[in-house]
């Protein structure tokens, strides 16, 4: 599934803010999957009538999807209070979401007593979130490039050595309310349906504590899991 259309954002090597909006999304079948981790067993894979729900959903899902991403360029120790990346001289530090419908019409399928309807479409909205990380990732890798930079693999603070906590410093450095995006008491965002995350920017970046790489983990058997492969290209190792 694909969401249109432009994207829209200023001109490096400023340092932003950029926003990025009505950008084109690939929604993977098999990721939505992923995401609901075969909690029915097996038979997800082989039934007609799911299959025909998860259609279903993809293409409906597309009215309450409205990815929109905003960053900045900063040096890590502008991550008041927050020591982790003091070191890093230069950093992306992002915020995307698809907005508040989707969840909405969660809610509503759930409240209607159709539960599986809205397991299915709050599992393709993780997926668009991501989707929408993965959109906004690439964008300031490929702008980045074009000054001989590369960036590293995502962190995300609530991950490894990075305290949820910090999401407060994140958002006190990218307005993120200009997408919609706040935060609760909790440091929790708001919409749910929202990537919050950093990146060194370098020509031979760091390998950041607070990567949520499925390669490093040892949940071998765990059914979110993604293969090594799909780690992508143009990152630092």
């Amino acid at each position: 599934m694909n969401t249109s259309s432009t994207i829209k954002t200023g001109s490096f090597p400023a340092d932003g803010p950029f926003l990025l909006e009505r950008f084109p999304l690939d929604l993977d079948p098999s990721e939505v999957r992923r995401y609901l981790g075969n909690k029915a067993g097996q038979r997800l894979k082989s039934d007609t009538r799911f299959d025909d729900l998860l259609a279903e959903s993809l293409q409906s899902a597309r009215q309450w999807i409205a990815p929109k991403g905003i960053f900045l360029l900063a040096a890590g120790s502008d991550l008041c209070g927050w020591p982790l990346f003091a070191h890093l001289e230069r950093m992306a530090f992002a915020v995307c979401t698809i907005g508040p419908a989707l969840e909405m019409e969660v809610t509503r399928l759930a409240g209607a007593g159709k539960t599986l309807q809205a397991v299915v479409l709050d599992a393709i909205g993780s997926v668009a979130a991501e989707a929408t990380a993965d959109a906004v990732e690439q964008r300031i890798a490929a702008e980045v490039s074009g000054q001989g930079l590369r960036i590293s693999c995502r962190a995300s603070p609530g991950y490894g050595d990075w305290d949820i906590r910090s999401q407060t410093a994140l958002f006190s450095l990218v307005p993120a309310e200009r997408i919609g995006v706040r935060l609760s008491e909790t440091c929790m965002m708001i919409p749910r349906k929202s990537v919050s995350f950093a990146l060194d920017v370098a020509r031979e970046p760091a390998r950041l504590r607070g990567e949520s790489s499925c390669t490093d983990c040892d949940q071998h058997h765990c059914p979110y899991r993604r293969e090594p492969s799909e780690r992508r290209e143009g990152k630092g190792e």
